[in-house]
């Protein structure tokens, strides 16, 4: 099982590698999410017509919030996910400190846990779509798009400025510069004042950016 380091650091602490002043979120490299012997872009019939698998210990509450983060996506975004939601166990659960959310692959599904509590607390349900976008974002990229596609797509994310904890700003990973991006465009939202993120400045144009996925949606 692998992780990608996804990190949203708080603007109180650098608590680990992340963020706009947020944040730290972690993730897997996309060798290490195919691992169970899944191919980009092979999903079945069945596993695309199944839905999330809530943890049967998420409250009600919990779960509505994250499932409101994806219904106020964008449609296409929301087509995205909708092929690749029943291959993800979601966790409502305390993350490891400095992050608010974790994205890993077990065998061929996707166990995704947010920390919905401090995210809410901080920035309501902008920042819980913040975060589930993000963590799905890496889901759909590692069971949806292909890799000429994430060579495209990175090329037209600006690069970001500096180097901070190895991690964010100029050093932020391919995977953690898409998931950003993807939230972004899922939400029309680039995030002034959300202290979330890797500091990956955002496309020129979001619409633009994401037109390949929205084609990669309606096929």
């Amino acid at each position: 099982m692998g992780e990608r380091s996804r990190s949203f650091i708080t603007p109180l602490a650098v608590l680990l590698v992340l963020s706009l002043g947020g944040f730290v979120l972690r993730v897997h490299s996309r060798a290490q999410a195919t691992a169970g012997g899944r191919t980009v872009g092979q999903i079945s019939a069945q596993e695309r017509a199944a839905t999330f698998t809530f943890d049967p210990g998420v409250p009600p509450a919990d779960r509505e919030a994250f499932l409101s983060a994806v219904a106020r996506a964008r449609p296409e975004a929301q087509a995205l996910i909708g092929a690749i939601d029943g291959l993800v166990d979601v966790h409502i659960a305390q993350t490891a400190a400095g992050t608010v959310g974790t994205t890993q692959s077990v065998g061929d599904r996707y166990n995704v846990s947010v920390n919905l509590g401090i995210v809410s607390r901080r920035y309501g349900q902008r920042g819980i779509d913040r975060t589930v976008l993000h963590e799905l974002g890496h889901v759909v990229d590692f069971a949806l798009v292909p890799e000429a596609l994430d060579t495209q797509l990175d090329a037209a994310i600006p690069q970001g400025y500096g180097c901070d904890s190895q991690n964010s700003g100029g050093c932020a990973s391919a995977t953690e510069r898409f998931a950003e991006s993807f939230a972004k465009w899922a939400t029309g939202d680039i995030g002034v004042d959300l202290y979330l993120g890797y500091k990956v400045p955002p496309p020129d144009d979001l619409a633009a950016w994401g037109a390949p996925l929205a084609k990669l949606a309606g096929s």
